[in-house]
């Protein structure tokens, strides 16, 4: 082997052995006497006129002249500190030496650009990359000689505020039935004076994944992590959308899974009609539609139906799982005593039971189908399971009304109701 080859690879590991200079603190920008087994007049001078030239969110821009000490360098040696550690070191090696004075004290050491003999000895810039925004820096410069380092050059520069990163992990819990909590996990870097913005988005039916945007809060501070999003309705979902913003721009947006706030009492059921069917006995179909979707308030799962006059009776009608879909009217037939007066209520049944829809009437056995508006998709089949209800009522009640109303039939209908008594219709 090459005697010089030789020589060169055992002085640039003598070279890596020695210890490097490094900022004692980052509070102030003394310098640090360089550690060398040199003796003083072989120690490269301090660099002049450090100063810093173009700064990014992310970068740091550094020129300088070299020391006029007129003692020999091959390279010069940049750290990078914040929060009292060396976050990075830089050697650039000056043309055309070869020895390194390699920095070991730092977290992370690479090479810089390569310099030629003129640029070295004349002005010098580099820019310091790979940095956090909106944090403060201490920059440390020296030059190098095979195992000695120069005396340093400091100052100290904060980088600018940049774009932060996304919030993360996104939770939802529902309040009550009008609120959801929404938190999240903050960027783990400050990235600078940092606000969030939170897009509420509602469900655009009780069960499809299409959404639509509901409203938008602003939520101020880099630590904030919450918000109550009120005024939403009852056990209806949600997603959220949530963003980081400074100044420099908005991170990318992370959104949730989506949440159901709590169910209430579901609002009245709608359009209760009644129309008298013609028999050996009166019967009335009664019929009606599910809460506006919007006041549904929870899952239907039943209905309650009941009647009271001649003939008093309280049922459950319908079983649904996980609820009704509301897509036609129901439909049930109820038996009436001839000329008996009645009022008939209709509720659903959802994790709390619905307001109540009411509608009276009188059983005019002569005229034997009232003149009542009815469904416009209404089917009178018996063999469609959307349009009918089957009611769940004991036998026993069943033949007990029916035999009732068998025998009225044959009654004389009482005097003293005039026509506009035998009919009344309210909601």
């Amino acid at each position: 082997m090459d005697i010089h080859v030789v020589s060169r690879w055992c002085f640039m590991l003598a070279a890596i052995s020695f210890g490097s200079v490094l900022p004692t603190s980052t509070t102030d920008s003394s310098t640090t006497e360089a550690a060398t087994t040199s003796t003083p007049e072989f120690v490269p001078g301090k660099v002049n006129n450090l100063k810093t030239t173009l700064s990014t969110s992310s970068s740091i821009g550094l020129s300088w002249t070299a020391s006029t000490s007129g003692i020999p360098f091959t390279q010069y040696d940049v750290f990078i500190s914040k929060g009292g550690e060396c976050v990075q070191a830089v050697y650039i090696l000056c043309l055309p030496n070869d020895s390194i004075y390699a920095p070991v004290h730092c977290a992370y050491n690479y090479a810089g650009v390569t310099a030629t003999y003129d640029q070295c000895h004349g002005n010098m810039s580099y820019n310091v990359t790979k940095l956090e925004s909106n944090t403060e820096y201490t920059v440390i410069v020296a030059a190098a000689a095979k195992s000695a380092i120069g005396e340093n050059s400091t100052l100290t520069e904060e980088t600018h505020i940049g774009i932060p990163a996304a919030p993360t992990n996104i939770r939802g819990t529902a309040q009550n039935q009008s609120a959801i909590l929404v938190e999240w996990d903050v960027p783990s870097h400050n990235a600078g004076p940092m606000w969030y913005n939170l897009t509420v988005l509602i469900a655009y039916d009780r069960e499809s994944g299409a959404c639509l945007i509901h409203r938008e809060y602003k939520v101020e501070g880099q630590n904030s992590s919450s918000c109550e999003v009120t005024d939403l309705l009852s056990s209806w979902r949600y997603w959220f959308a949530i963003t980081a913003s400074t100044s420099a721009g908005t991170s990318n947006v992370a959104t949730s899974k989506a949440f159901r706030t709590l169910p209430s009492t579901p609002g009245a059921v709608q359009d209760i009609r009644v129309n008298v069917v013609p028999s050996e006995y009166l019967a009335i179909k009664l019929t009606w539609e599910c809460p506006p979707e919007k006041m549904r308030n929870g899952r239907i799962t039943s209905y309650t139906i009941s009647y009271t006059g001649n003939i008093s009776m309280t049922m459950k009608a319908g079983s649904f799982y996980p609820e009704d879909s509301c897509t036609y009217p129901h439909m049930v037939y109820l038996p009436v005593i001839p000329d008996g007066q009645y009022i008939v209520q209709v509720w659903a049944n959802a994790e709390f039971q619905g307001n109540k829809s009411a509608i009276m009437f009188i059983a005019d056995r002569d005229k034997m189908t009232y003149d009542f508006p009815s469904f416009s998709n209404t089917t009178e089949s018996t063999t469609d399971p959307h349009s009918l209800i089957v009611v769940s009522a004991t036998c026993g009640s069943i033949i007990a009304i029916l035999f009732a109303a068998v025998i009225a039939l044959v009654l004389t209908r009482p005097s003293g109701i005039s026509p506009k008594e035998r009919l009344h219709f309210a909601r």
